[in-house]
């Protein structure tokens, strides 16, 4: 029978485990077991009889300098998360929640070389709503979901983006430069029309476990309910349900920026708002 105590061989043992193995996260290249004692609070006879343990278990490992450190088993725990997690799946609770505390249709889009494709739909409540349909398609560079994923993407994928949009209008592009480092102020994008004449747009991105752009996620709403003084409000809400996605993809909240195109600072943690309804 499985013990339930809270003793050394129960729910204490799992607590001082899990100590263990979240203060090696913080140490990649080891820790010593004076540092670990210090951080977690176990004493030194059980922390070394743990750690014992631990290392035959391939979740820990002693480094040549005699620190300790994460094991390779902590990789095929991580695959296994990994390989379970599927984006529209994971998605779709949270574009609920969003349909829901919005009154309006929300998109869960990808980039497909030069424009978003639209992977997962929740549609408005209302009988007046935009048409789309999950497999269209639209131009990243005109799109909140677009731009938002483009503002955290490699400068060759951006350049790409630009110059099919210039080609698709035949007109230079705007200041894309500005454009995109406005959504990384602010912390999502917005679409006034500017894709579709009369729908309006507010997206921000979707990060997975390294900290990589892999989808955006947008409220969408005919521009006789779009409320503009409602826009920060609405953007926070749109932002937060994304990050909200992306923790459940195993995001820590950095961004990989690969030196290219640079830095991508993220606006501090925004507080979710209360329900807005455009």
């Amino acid at each position: 029978m499985a013990n339930t105590e809270r003793g050394p061989d129960g729910l204490r043992a799992v607590e001082r485990t899990m100590a263990v193995l979240t203060a090696l996260t913080e140490h990649p290249h080891g820790a010593s077991l004076t540092d670990i004692v210090r951080i977690t609070g176990i004493p030194t006879t059980t922390l070394h009889r743990l750690l014992g343990v631990l290392r035959g278990t391939a979740l820990v490992r002693e480094t040549p300098d005699g620190r300790y450190a994460l094991a390779a088993g902590t990789m095929t725990l991580a695959r296994a998360f990994l390989d379970g997690l599927d984006l529209r799946q994971e998605a779709r609770a949270a574009m609920r929640g969003l349909a829901g505390e919005t009154g309006e249709t929300c998109h869960l889009g990808v980039l497909a070389v030069t424009h978003v494709v639209y992977i997962e739909k929740i549609d408005s409540p209302h009988p007046v709503r935009m048409y789309s349909r999950v497999g269209s398609s639209n131009p990243a560079l005109t799109t909140a979901i677009g731009r938002a994923v483009l503002a955290y993407s490699p400068e060759h994928v951006v350049t790409e983006a630009v110059e099919a949009s210039a080609r698709l209008t035949g007109e230079p592009a705007q200041d894309v430069g500005a454009l995109l480092a406005a959504v990384r102020h602010h912390g999502y994008a917005t679409d006034l029309q500017e894709n579709e004449a009369g729908i309006c747009c507010l997206g921000a991105p979707v990060f997975d476990h390294a900290g990589r752009v892999v989808a955006g996620l947008s409220v969408s709403m005919p521009a006789t309910r779009f409320d503009a003084g409602a826009l920060p409000k609405t953007g926070a809400l749109v932002r937060a349900t994304a990050d909200d996605l992306s923790r459940r993809m195993g995001w820590n909240g950095t961004v990989a920026t690969s030196g290219d195109p640079g830095d991508f600072p993220l606006p501090p943690p925004a507080p979710r708002p209360e329900p807005t309804v455009l």
